[in-house]
Order: structure tokens, then sequence, then C-alpha cells
């Protein structure tokens, strides 16, 4: 009673004041830090929260053009062996203005016909641009920063010139290229010298005086030194204020002139075109190298060899090419930052470009409402497809060999000859199951999953998810709040949830295709012959989604229902930055999952930040109490996750051996950039063993070809 009596005189008090017209001092509140929100976390908060050390984790966010904590923390593991991971060398920046549409296809058509017609020149180093402020370096922490300041650029020069651009062809016997029109050139001037004085303001640097900044006829270097920083060297800061062009062709063999002229001639540039401003950084240490793209994967067979992973760009030095007796080079790969031999003939040559990071693209004359690159909100959205499994271009030209000669006996015995199940014929090859368990035991227990001694437990990564497809999608596919299909891969249509549109941005569905891959194995999986019974699902949509799409392929029972457990979302400090918004099971439930809404999960989890232990023990205390709940019933199990749940379920199901002296400790970069969308992991207990998936995996041009042998520790 004291305490009502007390809330009540201080809601008097409180209410005098207000009638009086006086609003009353609020007490200070004390304020713990736990009480802060973790969300505010900056991405290097996070990082160093993740165990990485500041200088690494700055050079890493520098390194991936501070596009999420995720990509970030995936180099720092894919670089642990990088010799050069804790060198001072800060990166090196340019600024371009790039174009776009008509006129880039235009100009990439001139780009293969010439390669094609007169060999590899100097122009075929870098997608066509305009240079307007040169090389330079700054510290790895004003990165975020130096991005910013194009959009800024950008609001402090204004929309350029109505006018329609004109691009003027000049020929030599040394050079090629079109020259802007003076009007635009102009405009491209005064965003260059904007730019310089914007980065100078951006560094914090005392820039020598130069006192006639307007006078756009001269280029002119910016030199001052880093008060902060105390760099070794100043910081040469040069804008491009003379002759602005597009090089068509530089350094090529005389004997090419008239080829490459008679090229230049019939080209006639669109003079409707669009434009974007672009920052981009490099490695300097790989300034004068050239840049290899790997077509072909290769296993090191010696220790001085570096491994090749399609996708990947390797640095090689011209000389290599000279000096090599064999065909074999020695370069350094772009992806790990290691260096070795490697066979040339399974690289090809490729744009130095495409090797640099993109930390800023910006759209001229829309108010910069186009930004292809948001350096600051660290969403997985514009995660760019830099690493293997994301690489459309590459993947589906993969050599698969000796994948495609191991399900060989699948498609003839199976399919042809439908003489044998399939398991007995692939679970007695990669694990020599024969020395192991009898055939018979296995034709007997195999398909039911009813044998309480060999159960299957699988693993799923969900299907192609929108986000990663189209990028910041969301605002171009709703209008005043409605959803509109505007690509055939998008979703038919959305169902509702409590945070609108900006729940979709947080959490992704997947897109028409992601549900064809889910779909696609449910049905290999009926084709084989196994059931499910237990279904488990990441509180992700696109997982959610992705349980959906394998229970239509399987024709499971309905029965069968999606159970979505918290404990098996991905590491939760991967999207504090833009927050976790998950639909409830009733909104599952309307858009048409078969969720089980009686489902009680066994890990409860908020919106706070985590450890990587605390990620990886609340995976292991679903997925163990998962499997041992269900141990009674009988009956598969499948979890449908991330990219990590495949790793994260052979790590739990180990752990509930007999042995644990054998049992690695968790790892999230070991096999992280090598699990494809569906791919599908597959224990069997007990003793719980990696084996086959008893269906062969898919590939297509947006996801690889999964290998399930990586599992095995």
């Amino acid at each position: 009673m004291p305490v009502l009596i007390t809330t009540n005189i201080i809601r008097n008090i409180l209410c005098k004041c207000l009638f009086l017209g006086k609003m009353a001092n609020l007490p200070p509140r004390k304020v713990t830090s736990a009480s802060k929100s973790k969300q505010d976390a900056s991405p290097l908060q996070i990082l160093l929260q993740m165990g990485f050390r500041r200088q690494r984790a700055l050079k890493a966010l520098a390194a991936t053009g501070n596009r999420s904590v995720q990509l970030a923390s995936d180099w720092l593991l894919t670089h642990v062996s990088d010799s050069n991971i804790d060198a001072d060398d800060p990166r090196e920046y340019i600024f371009y203005a790039s174009p776009t549409g008509p006129l880039l296809s235009q100009l990439l058509e001139f780009w293969d016909k010439s390669k094609a017609t007169c060999g590899w020149n100097g122009a075929h180093n870098f997608l066509p641009h305009i240079t307007l402020v040169s090389f330079f370096k700054a510290p790895d922490d004003t990165s975020l920063n130096l991005a910013k300041a194009v959009r800024q650029v950008v609001e402090n020069v204004g929309d350029p010139p109505k006018c329609t651009l004109k691009l003027e062809p000049y020929v030599s016997h040394n050079f090629m290229g079109l020259f802007i029109s003076e009007e635009h050139a102009e405009y491209l001037k005064k965003i260059a010298v904007q730019y310089v004085k914007q980065v100078s303001s951006v560094l914090g640097v005392m820039v020598d005086t130069y006192e006639h900044l307007d006078a756009l006829g001269t280029c002119f270097p910016w030199c001052a030194m880093a008060q902060e920083k105390n760099l070794k060297s100043s910081i040469n800061l040069e804008a491009h204020v003379k002759s602005l062009h597009i090089t068509l062709a530089y350094h090529f063999e005389e004997s090419s002139y008239e080829d490459l002229k008679s090229l230049v001639e019939e080209m006639q540039p669109v003079e409707h075109s669009s434009w974007e401003l672009r920052l981009y950084s490099r490695d300097p240490r790989f300034a004068n190298h050239q840049v290899y793209k790997v077509t072909q994967g290769y296993s090191p067979q010696a220790s001085d060899e570096l491994e090749l992973v399609l996708g990947d760009y390797i640095y090689i030095e011209e000389k290599e090419f000279d000096i090599s007796p064999d065909g074999w080079v020695h370069g350094t790969s772009w992806l790990t930052g290691l260096n070795g031999y490697l066979p040339a003939v399974y690289t090809r040559r490729t744009a130095e470009t495409d090797a640099w990071t993109l930390h800023k693209a910006v759209s001229l004359g829309n108010n910069c409402s186009d930004c292809k690159s948001e350096s600051g909100s660290n969403t997985d959205s514009e995660m760019a497809a830099t690493y293997p499994h994301e690489d459309a271009a590459d993947l589906a030209y993969k050599k698969s060999e000796e994948t495609y000669q191991e399900w060989d006996k699948y498609w003839s015995e199976v399919m042809n000859s439908r003489s044998d199940s399939i398991l007995t014929i692939t679970q007695g090859l990669p694990m020599n199951w024969e020395l192991s368990k009898a055939a018979e035991e296995m034709k007997n227990n195999i398909t039911n999953g009813t044998s309480k001694s060999r159960r299957w437990v699988f693993a799923l990564r969900h299907g192609e998810r929108v986000d990663l497809t189209y990028g910041p999608w969301v605002p171009h596919c709703f209008e005043n709040d409605t959803y509109v299909r505007k690509d055939l891969n998008l979703p038919l249509k959305l169902a509702h949830r409590a945070g609108g549109k900006g729940g979709y941005v947080k959490d992704t569905p997947l897109t028409r295709l992601g549900w064809f891959q889910a779909q696609l194995v449910g049905e290999g999986m009926r084709m084989a012959g196994v059931s499910i019974k237990h279904v488990y699902a990441s509180p992700a949509l696109r997982c959610v989604e992705t349980a959906q799409g394998f229970l239509d392929g399987l024709r499971a029972d309905p029965s069968v229902k999606i159970k979505v457990e918290p404990g098996l979302f991905e590491f939760k400090n991967w999207h504090m930055p833009k927050g976790i918004d998950f639909m409830t099971p009733i909104e599952l439930c309307k858009a048409g999952l078969n969720v089980d809404m009686t489902y009680k999960p066994y890990v409860e989890m908020d919106a706070s930040a985590e450890t990587m232990d605390e990620f990886f023990k609340r995976g292991e205390v679903a997925m163990q109490a998962a499997v041992n709940d269900t141990e009674k019933d009988g009956g598969n199990v499948i979890f449908i996750g991330h990219a990590i749940t495949l790793d994260q379920m052979v790590g739990a199901l180990h752990r509930l051996r007999d042995d644990m002296e054998d049992v690695q400790p968790y790892e999230i970069g070991r096999n992280l950039l090598k699990v494809p969308y569906c791919a599908l992991g597959a224990m069997r207990g007990k003793p719980w063993d990696v084996v086959s998936p008893p269906c062969p995996p898919s590939i297509n041009s947006s996801s690889g070809r999964f290998d399930w042998r990586i599992l095995i520790k």
C-alpha cells in the first residue's frame, strides 16, 4: 500500500505541473552498460566483440567496402593465413564516373571485338570509365567516410546538365578514346574538385594552400600530413580537370592500328546515356600485377602450390609467364591472400577492376536515389556475390567429372535398370559401409528411418534469396506499401506481416527459383525412398519457405509440420546493424506455410548481441534436443537453416558420441564459402557419422555443386 500511495502522490504532482503550464524536470536515469541497446553497435564494434583485432577488423571492413559485418568476417576467416593481414599498408582509392545502360553495353561490345581482333591492350585492364580523382592512399578507418563523401559531392554540386551528352572519337597511333562534350566535362570537373575538398575534410588533414581552387584548367595535387594517423608519407589527391575522356585503346601493337581504327569509326556512341559516380579501392601490393580469373579448380599436390577456387582472382606478375618453363606461374589469391605456384591454363586474364572493391555507386541525374552500394547500411541485401558460391557468372562452367562419375551408378542402376535402391549403391561407395555394416541391415533399415540405430539426420541450406539476387529490391517492388511483382523470379505475392515492407528488408523471402531448388531436394529424397518425419527450420522466412518447398517436393503427409526453431538461426551479430524481424507462426501459417502452431522452441532468442560461443551453443542445444526427443518416435530428422547449419549439425551430433576426445571444435569459416543454395548434408546414427546424402546435388548458374565430403572432420 505505501508504494501505491507514493505513486499517486507523484502522479498528482506531475498533473499540477502540467496544469500550471510548467513541465517537471525528469530525474536523471541511471543507465547501466547492460541496459544500453546493443543494436547500436557499429560493424567495427561487432567484429571486436567477435574477437578480431582492431587493425584486422578495419582492414577487413575496408577490403569489403563496409558492406556488412558478415562479409568482413568472411574476409577475415579466408585471410587467416595471409602473411600480409597485419601489415600497416593502407588501400589505394580511385574515383570514377562510369557509364551504365546502353552506352556501357556498347563499350563492352567494343572491348570484346577489339580483344578478339587485335588481342589484349591497356584499356582492357579497366571497366569503361572517366577518371575524376587518381589513386590516393587513405587509412582503413576512413573508408566508410570516403564512400559517404561521394553522395555529399553530388548534393553540393547538383545534377548534371540536361542537354544530351556528346562523345567525340579521337584516334592516334598510340591512343584511341571518346572525349566528353564541354558542358558535361565542366560538370564532372566540378565533381572532381569538390570530392578532393570533401576528402581533405574527411581525412582531417592540413592541406597546402591553393588560392585558385576554382581554376579548372590545371591538375593539382593536394599534399598533406594526416595528424591523427601520423602517416609516414603524404596523401596525394589529384583531381582530373583536363580533357576528360573514356579510353578505348592504348598500349596496343602498331600492327593493330588499322583494325582498331575501323572499330572506333564503326561505333556510334549513344547520346542518351546514364552515369554513376563510383569509388573503388585496391590492394596496392598488386598495382603492377595482371589479374587472372580462375576457370577451373585445382587442389594442391605440393606444399608450394596454390589452391584454385572457381571464381577467385589471381594476381600474377607479367614476368612470370616469360620465365616459366612449364606453364606453372607464381601468383597470389585475391580470396585468401595466399600465394604459390599454379597451372596458368586454369585461369583467364581479366580486367584489373574485377578484383577491386566497390565502396559506393551513386547514379547521376536522379537526386542520388539509385545507389547500388550503400556502404553505411551494412545489410545482407548489399553483400556482393564475390565469393565462389554466389558467383553466378562462372559456376555453371565448373568441371565436375568426378562428381558426375560418382553418381553415374545412380542414373544407370536406379533410373534405367531400376534394379536396386540408390542407398545400397551410394552408401557403399564413399564411406565403405560394407566393411562395417551388413548390406542386409542397410536395406532393411535405411529407407523408413524407424531403426533407432541408424536414423538419418539431415541439414539443408535455404534456397536462392531475393535480396542477394536483386540487391535493394524492396523500394522498387512496393508502391504505396503494396507489393508489385516486377520480375518473373520474384515471389508471386507476399504475405502480410506486422513489419510491413520494412520487415522484408530485414527478412528476405525466396525467389521462385529458390522454391524450385527446395522442391528438387524433396523430390530427390522421395525418389530415393527416404521419408522425413521431423522438420525443424530457422525462423528466417527464406528457411521456412525452403522447408515448405522441400515438403512439397517430398509429397509429405500434411501431418508433417514445420517446427520453427530460433536456435537454428545464424549468428545474430551479422544482423545487428539492421535489426532482426521474424514473422510470427500465425503470420507464417496465414501465408500458406504448414507451420506447427503447437511447437514450443528449445531456444528463445532475443534481439541482443551474442558471442560466437553463444551462437554455437544455442544451435547445439536445439539440434541435440530435437534428435534426442524424437528418438522414441523414430523417423528421420531434417534441420533447414543457413550455410553454417551443415557444419553446426556435424559438430552438435558428434558431441553426442561417447568418445568426445576426437570431436573437433566448432569453426565458422571452415566450409562457409563452399555451401551453395539448398546444399544437403547427412549423418547417420549411432555412432554419428557423416555420410553421403541419398540424392545427388544440383547445380545452376547461381549455385555451385556441393560436395558432402567437406563435412567429414
